[in-house]
């Protein structure tokens, strides 16, 4: 498993607990433990914001040219 700062700049897929989907690319990894924050800019050009537990699926997606 990869640590978590070496998602940053990879272009993810990801599914959360709560159902939800996204698409984007990961911008910044906070590690405040207890909790490690993600931020990504989603498919959409928005910037989302979760916690690593909230994640039920993550994988790292080809980047689209």
């Amino acid at each position: 498993m990869m640590e978590w700062k070496e998602w940053i700049g990879k272009s993810i897929f990801l599914r959360t607990k709560h159902g939800k989907v996204y698409s984007g690319k990961i911008i910044e990894i906070d590690i405040a433990l207890p909790l490690i924050w993600i931020a990504i800019i989603d498919k959409f050009g928005k910037r989302v914001q979760f916690t690593t537990s909230e994640i039920v699926e993550i994988k790292e997606e080809e980047e689209k040219i």
